[in-house]
């Protein structure tokens, strides 16, 4: 059987690496390129990340820059000042904490980013498809409602896309909305009320099933080879930064995006689907970049798979296997 072919849609910071490093390595699926987007970091700091570990594995994907902020949320200045956005800033021996690390400590390969924009390469690249292509978007989905914004007929093309975005009952970013979503309430809802078939992953079966203690981190480490040894010190990293952010003392982290990949992966990761209708917030309210879910089952117009459950023991199992 041949593989399915696939864009990966990023942001790349922490978890969208381990994310792509799982994806390649599992060999399930033929990454034809990575297309970068605004998000955790910088667009061109999401281009640098995704050039070094695609290097790192030794993939040579072709990768796009994509679009560097959202479609039309910065146009209200006002609209962040209306819901309860994290705003934590906290500064350590004169540099700036981020929850990302602006920049992977890798090499960069001797190949760049490729000169079409992100956007006009999925779209040309889906009208022009012989047979249906994947797409993984696990950051602010504003290269995917672009593409459709340009040639709506391309969801035609395209087979599933796997989303990580939305909260089933909380939010991260706000206490509504994930950062996914909130960063770009618009491209959120037009995505998801698109022609295409969408597979959403929220906050909470991410957490179930993509939880790393520094146990679980241990495991990875005692793997001991070059890609092990990254994502040690990118989660190990990670679980620091929180920690000085949020002044805790946790150990352990959630690798949100690698969640949202498994599926294509091993569709028996997921223990719990549902076809529900579901809409994104885009009042520039308090309620701002919230997934909004129907589940009175009153109606038949569904437009989304969302995952509610998952399974942390075969989730946990398959990144090990995968870095072997």
């Amino acid at each position: 059987m041949s593989k399915k072919q696939v864009i990966f849609d990023c942001d790349i910071g922490c978890d969208d690496a381990v994310a792509l490093i799982a994806l390649i390595l599992s060999k399930k699926v033929d990454i034809i390129a990575i297309t970068c987007v605004h998000g955790n970091l910088s667009i061109d700091e999401v281009v640098q990340n995704a050039l070094k570990v695609s290097n790192l594995c030794d993939a040579n994907i072709p990768i796009y820059r994509g679009c560097s902020g959202p479609l039309v949320r910065r146009l209200l200045k006002g609209r962040d000042y209306n819901t309860l956005m994290q705003t934590i800033k906290k500064e350590v021996n004169g540099e700036h904490i981020l929850i990302h690390e602006k920049s992977f400590d890798l090499p960069l390969p001797d190949y760049t980013k490729q000169d079409k924009h992100a956007c006009s390469y999925i779209v040309e690249t889906l009208l022009n498809a012989k047979e249906k292509i994947d797409i993984v978007a696990i950051g602010p989905l504003t290269n995917i409602a672009t593409a459709l914004i340009m040639e709506p007929e391309i969801a035609d093309n395209i087979d599933t896309i796997y989303v990580m975005g939305g909260g089933l009952y909380i939010g991260n970013r706000t206490p509504l909305a994930e950062a996914n979503f909130y960063d770009d309430p618009e491209a959120a809802e037009i995505v998801l009320n698109s022609k295409a078939e969408v597979v959403l992953c929220p906050i909470e079966p991410c957490e179930m099933a993509a939880t790393y203690t520094k146990e679980d981190i241990e495991k990875i480490k005692a793997l001991n080879n070059p890609i092990s040894e990254f994502i040690v010190d990118n989660l190990n990293g990670y679980i620091q930064r929180c920690n000085i952010l949020f002044n805790t003392d946790a150990n352990s982290c959630c690798i949100y995006d690698y969640a949202a990949i498994l599926p294509l992966i091993d569709e028996t990761t997921i223990i719990e689907k549902r076809h529900d209708i579901a809409h994104v917030d885009i009042s520039g309210g308090m309620a701002d970049g919230q997934l909004i879910i129907d589940r009175r089952n009153m109606f038949t117009n569904n437009n989304v798979n969302i995952i509610y459950q998952m399974d942390k023991d075969k989730a946990h199992q398959i990144l090990l296997d995968v870095l072997k």
